[in-house]
């Protein structure tokens, strides 16, 4: 496992997404409040990408369904079954990285 760089930190403002591919992994960053989440950018219900939901607060919404996350956790406002995975992330020297296994 190690740390891919993703982006410049002022490349993620407070209240935006990004999506990116990382070593074969698709994945979507959120800046809450300047801090960085990190998510696999799938619903676990049908795989739709969350990164084309809306987002707004901790809060991202499955464009497919309406499902709800909790971006900061993964966590599933119907049910503990539907979470979405985190990954880890850090700052260094200004470069956004996520932690890729």
């Amino acid at each position: 496992m190690k740390y891919e760089d993703v982006c410049a930190q002022e490349q993620l403002a407070p209240g935006r997404s990004l999506a990116v591919r990382l070593g074969g992994y698709d994945v979507v960053l959120f800046n809450v409040d300047g801090a960085i989440h990190a998510l696999e950018n799938a619903c676990p219900h049908m795989g739709s990408a969350l990164s084309g939901g809306c987002f707004s607060g901790r809060t991202v919404v499955c464009p497919a369904h309406g499902l709800r996350f909790d971006v900061t956790t993964g966590a599933n406002n119907v049910s503990a079954a539907l979470s979405v995975p985190t990954l880890p992330v850090r700052v260094v020297e200004g470069k956004v990285q996520v932690l890729i296994a």
